[in-house]
């Protein structure tokens, strides 16, 4: 047991809590909610030790605190090797740290792990404000640790400084190690704990889904292209197929989902691609959505590492999105394209399955007009006729029942992408045509400056592929039929005043604050490419760029150039140091009113006390003696008294008396120091 002399005063444990409460803060919200509380009990007990109320945990206690601890994060999470359980797990040992913080080495030890908890803010966002974030917790934390001294540096002022220089001093250092030293892989790749999708557009859709979409302008994706850029009506984002209806709901069914039998092609040379060239190229950065699925134009490919193309034309990444990903694309348009492949019996099928029993109504209007010797491609124009004439486009549809088809097409004709591009499906496979759902985002605001097309969640969208023979997949969009600006000017010119309407703050209508989102968000794609996305192909390409050529000779230059400047500026501080000795403030400011006397040619002598300088300096000049004497004064009961007051009051005088910007000026009865 270690001796009370040994035990962390106040003023460190106040530090420490502070450094952790900074680190999880932002964890609060994403762990259980008894983990905070934890945290704070764990605090409130070791408060209690100092006070002297309660001693500190014993073996047994400590260890049902553990086999609690233990069967609280095997209930709260489903498996253990992923993320969330790994932060939560983190974030219980700096709790439990608390349980026996007696000793200096036990508030270091604390204070690391609160490092690695504020590191694991990045997990799940890399923008700015959570950089920002990062940069306050380290340097509290970094704060923390100065303040272990004790006395004098355990001073809110004196910590913080500290901390600040130290970061300021290696920030040379951080830059030349982000530039040069090889890239490792990111925390945030580890598998994590959940499958639910930020973004919307999910696996299924049903009436409703793309509904409820269309109230989020959170942003999806930002393409950059190099070259040219696809019209309005032709830029349709795919990203999920959906093959199978269950009556009410379309998924995407077995062999079209990758993680339910879908075939992937994971190299390019596996997948035989045209012959002449992509029609557009293009870079797509994709907020995190926790799925595997990626989006782009029709026939694309990738080289990106880990990007894999499905048989249906869409991009799938190895493993979920769990942060923002970069990827490059190339895609050649249909028109562009030979003779397809034929399709096969099994996608027939596939793409003809209806349930057996359902919607009575639209299968026998279809029957109607097949009895009438229409084909498919009549029908098709009879039903996006009936649309454009009898329908009406809506962000508030009714309700609709069990027959959701019919329902739609014979009842309430009001609705949205999905109750389009799903009842169209239906009718052209119950007339004997393949067709399938697709569903993505259609459009997306050009942000000139930095020249991307920025998607927003509203523009989440649901159309239509029908199999024709010899031509292959051709696109249809019944929602255009209905709503052309849709696709052309976007939902806001489609919705008209339904656009938005629930949202708690109408930013969209006020032209001011648009234009400042829009800047932020071009500042936040700056970001991105600049530092999140500075991985190992963009450092070698910078690093060629720098050098010329990569060879170890060179960067053992690039890295040995910079160090020795650092440390020939650290030798010469210390030197300078040595020379001088390190002054206190007091001292500082003493020094800085004998600089400002000897401009006025009263320099202090080798050796010289303060009291015979002031005396010297009212006989030489009878206007400066007040001041003089005043100024050593204070000097004298700040550094040797440690008068606080009498510090400020040395500051004050030298701040109005000689800081403003003065001169020295010849008066007519002689020299003398005058203050602007």
């Amino acid at each position: 047991m270690e001796s009370a002399r040994e035990w962390l005063p106040r003023e460190s444990l106040v530090w420490i809590f502070a450094a952790q409460f900074v680190a999880l803060l932002p964890q609060f919200t994403q762990l259980p909610l008894w983990i905070p509380f934890a945290w704070a009990f764990a605090v409130y007990w070791r408060l209690e030790v100092f006070r002297g109320r309660r001693d500190l945990p014993g073996r047994t206690l400590k260890l049902l605190v553990i086999l609690l601890t233990t069967a609280g994060l095997s209930l709260s999470y489903r498996r253990w090797f992923a993320l969330e359980p790994m932060v939560a797990l983190l974030a219980l040992s700096l709790t439990l740290k608390n349980l026996e913080l007696v000793s200096r080495r036990d508030a270091f030890v604390s204070l690391l792990l609160a490092y690695f908890v504020a590191a694991t803010l990045f997990v799940r966002e890399q923008t700015i404000p959570y950089a920002l974030y990062g940069l306050l917790c380290v340097v509290v934390i970094t704060a923390a640790l100065a303040a272990q001294s004790g006395g004098f540096s355990a001073r809110p002022r004196r910590a913080l400084g500290l901390s600040t220089r130290l970061l300021a001093q290696a920030a040379p250092l951080m830059l030349l190690l982000f530039v040069a030293m090889p890239r490792l892989g990111p925390l945030w790749s580890v598998p994590q704990d959940t499958a639910a999708g930020r973004t919307g557009v999910s696996d299924s859709m049903a009436p409703g889904d793309f509904t409820r979409l269309s109230k989020s302008d959170k942003p999806v994706l930002r393409i950059a292209f190099d070259g040219p850029i696809p019209p309005p009506e032709q830029r349709y984002w795919r990203g999920l197929v959906y093959s199978e209806f269950d009556g009410r709901t379309w998924r995407q069914g077995f062999a079209v989902d990758p993680r339910n039998g879908g075939r992937v092609y994971w190299k390019s040379g596996e997948r035989p691609l045209p012959q002449v060239g992509p029609r557009y190229r293009y870079q797509v950065i994709q907020e995190p959505s926790r799925v595997p699925w990626l989006f782009a134009l029709a026939r694309p490919a990738s080289d990106s590492a880990g990007v894999g193309a499905t048989t249906d034309d869409r991009l799938v990444k190895r493993t979920p999105v769990f942060s923002r990903f970069a990827y490059d694309v190339r895609s050649w348009p249909r028109d562009s394209q030979g003779p397809p492949v034929p399709l096969s019996s099994a996608e027939r099928r596939r793409n003809l399955q209806l349930p057996p029993s359902g919607n009575a109504r639209t299968r026998a209007w279809v029957v109607r007009l097949r009895r009438q010797g229409l084909g498919a491609s009549d029908i098709s124009a009879q039903l996006l006729a009936r649309f454009n004439r009898e329908f009406t486009y809506t962000l508030s549809p009714p309700a609709l029942g069990s027959d959701s088809v019919d329902a739609f097409l014979f009842d309430s004709r009001q609705g949205f992408c999905e109750h389009f591009a799903g009842s169209y499906v239906f009718a052209m496979r119950a007339a004997g045509v393949p067709a399938r759902v697709v569903a993505g985002y259609q459009g997306g605001e050009w942000v000139s400056g930095e020249e991307y097309l920025l998607v927003r969640e509203y523009d989440a969208h649901a159309w239509a592929e029908v199999w024709h023979q010899g031509r292959g997949w051709l696109r249809v969009d019944p929602t255009a039929a209905v709503a052309p600006e849709r696709v052309r000017d976007g939902l806001e010119s489609a919705a008209g005043a339904e656009f938005m309407q629930d949202a708690l703050l109408p930013w969209h209508r006020v032209d001011i604050v648009m234009k400042l989102r829009l800047q932020w968000d071009r500042i936040n794609y700056r970001w991105y490419q600049t530092v999140v996305s500075f991985d190992g192909d963009r450092q070698r390409d910078y690093l060629q760029r720098l050098l010329g050529e990569i060879s170890p000779l060179r960067m053992a230059l690039l890295l040995a150039v910079p160090t020795a400047v650092v440390l020939l500026g650290l030798l010469l501080w210390i030197w300078r140091g040595g020379q001088g000795g390190k002054l206190s403030p007091a001292e500082r400011l003493y020094d800085k009113f004998c600089r400002r006397m000897a401009r006025a040619g009263l320099v202090r002598g080798t050796g010289e006390t303060p009291r015979d300088y002031a005396r010297r300096i009212g006989e030489a000049r009878p206007q400066l003696a007040a001041l003089a004497q005043g100024v050593t004064d204070a000097f004298e009961g700040a550094a040797y008294g440690e008068d606080q007051a009498a510090l400020s009051t040395l500051r004050r005088l030298l701040r109005w008396r000689l800081m403003l910007p003065g001169s020295i000026q010849r008066a007519r009865d002689g020299q003398a120091l005058t203050e602007q």
